[in-house]
């Protein structure tokens, strides 16, 4: 028998315990398809991966056990199967959370489906030319795929959640980065009990580097190791979605904060319009009406007036200019005028002018509104490459596209136009390029213009400010 001993059903027991609500909390997130973090994006293939893994190791409990006795070929079987597909789905996991980017991106998550399915066909041509369902069969190919797909799969998900905790450290989000550097240190170990660590085979290595081996070393069995894991695996992995869900929460506070601020200064908007505009509209009627004024003394007291109520709208004037010109443009306003601009070139212009806006509030946190003027200078650049494509390209449709990833705001304008030479171009001030620059520098960004008879293409890649301060 694989397995004996009432301790080993303890120990696959909680093995599946752990996976199982690992799964089951990742399932039920309801994450939002923008979101900036590949971990959340990929986060329902790691409850796939859970819910079949707990039920995998249940199903070896039970030949265990010995409860059902004839049909204990048949749940290995389908444990073997499983156990296959469960990391299957891993390392398609870890290939999202990596964030690879290119042409390549979609060969690689085909791979993972490519090596199950070869898999599964040597796996039933085996069954198929043996004629029958062995214990054997079943146990070599369990040991293949722990070598060929389990391993690959948790050193693949470690890596990826290496180079996230990098990206949140930029971001500095020090503690959740220390969360994912422990998690995927749990998956390394994991990946060397699970993947590595199998049964003990007639063939090379499991027939020198196998369970049996492990538990004469150390003195006790690998399932230790793989529960253990599995259980840090989930303990981790619940406190980072905590960490995301109350981050999300401060998030959305501060966002309501800002929408606060910013009907503040509609408020002071009104303001503006309904009292000192008003004041001063009342002070020029009351001017006009003593130019046929005669009376010295009358005309010297209404002047008089007049110059008081002048000097309150001047005061007024100062504390609205105090109030609203030391605001960066807030979060809600890059979007609108955004909008707005493009509305408006599309009233000037004969091109069709598209904008494909993907960044939601929560991401926009990173650009701090109090401490720079990123959001800004983003637009002005916006604006100017746009004014130049309907001013100067002769193009038909002008696209602009902005998105984010991990690390930066990627902004993108295309047009089909007829092109510049960017080398005559710098010196003509009709282009702007020099400001559009200068603007970029300041945010620490990268602006890059392609331009040829075909079209110009300017991207704009600006890092996030400052995250949150854990």
């Amino acid at each position: 028998m694989l397995y004996s001993g009432s301790i080993y059903i303890v120990l696959f027991f909680i093995y599946g315990i752990s996976f199982f609500t690992m799964g089951v909390i990742a399932l039920q997130q309801n994450i939002q398809k923008e979101t900036n973090f590949p971990l959340l994006k990929a986060i329902r293939n790691l409850g796939l991966f859970g819910i079949l893994h707990a039920f995998v190791e249940w199903l070896i409990m039970f030949v265990i056990a010995d409860i059902f006795p004839d049909e204990k070929l048949v749940f290995l079987m389908i444990a073997v199967f499983m156990n296959a597909l469960s990391f299957t789905i891993l390392l398609y996991f870890g290939i999202k959370v990596i964030d690879y980017k290119g042409k390549g991106i979609s060969v690689l998550k085909w791979l993972p489906w490519m090596i199950f399915v070869i898999w599964v066909f040597f796996y039933e041509s085996n069954i198929i030319s043996n004629g029958e369902i062995s214990f054997r069969i079943n146990l070599d190919f369990d040991t293949l795929c722990r070598y060929f797909i389990g391993f690959p799969a948790a050193i693949l998900t470690a890596t990826a959640l290496f180079y996230n905790a990098n990206a949140l450290e930029i971001m500095k989000l020090k503690k959740t980065a220390l969360k994912f550097r422990l998690l995927a240190a749990s998956f390394i170990s994991y990946g060397i009990f699970a993947g590595l660590l199998v049964n003990q085979r007639d063939f090379f290595p499991a027939n020198v580097i196998n369970k049996q081996a492990f538990l004469e070393l150390f003195g006790f069995p690998v399932e230790l190791g793989r529960m253990l894991s599995a259980i840090c695996i989930t303990i981790l992995f619940i406190v980072i979605i905590d960490i995301f869900r109350l981050e999300n929460n401060i998030i959305m506070q501060n966002l309501m904060q800002e929408r606060v601020a910013s009907q503040e200064r509609r408020r002071l908007g009104r303001d503006l319009h309904d009292g000192i505009i008003q004041d001063l509209f009342a002070s020029g009627l009351q001017l006009e009406s003593l130019l046929e004024e005669n009376d010295v003394n009358l005309l010297h007291s209404e002047l008089k007036h007049i110059k008081v109520s002048l000097n309150d709208g001047i005061q007024k004037i100062r504390e609205f200019i105090e109030k609203v010109s030391t605001k960066k443009m807030d979060l809600d306003q890059f979007r609108l005028q955004l909008e707005e601009t493009i509305i408006n070139f599309k009233k000037i212009s004969k091109a069709n002018i598209y904008l494909d806006y993907g960044i939601p509030d929560i991401t926009l946190h990173y650009v701090s509104s109090d401490n720079s003027d990123k959001l800004t200078q983003i637009y002005y650049i916006i604006q100017e490459a746009v004014s130049n494509s309907v001013k100067h390209s002769n193009a038909t449709e002008i696209k602009v596209k902005i998105g984010f990833d991990l690390r930066s705001i990627i902004v993108e304008i295309n047009d089909n136009g007829k092109g510049f030479n960017k080398s005559s171009a710098r010196g003509n001030r009709k282009y702007g390029l020099s400001s559009m620059q200068e603007r970029a520098a300041s945010t620490d960004g990268i602006l890059n213009i392609n331009s040829d008879s075909k079209g110009t293409k300017i991207i704009l890649i600006v890092p996030w400010e400052d995250g949150l301060n854990e």
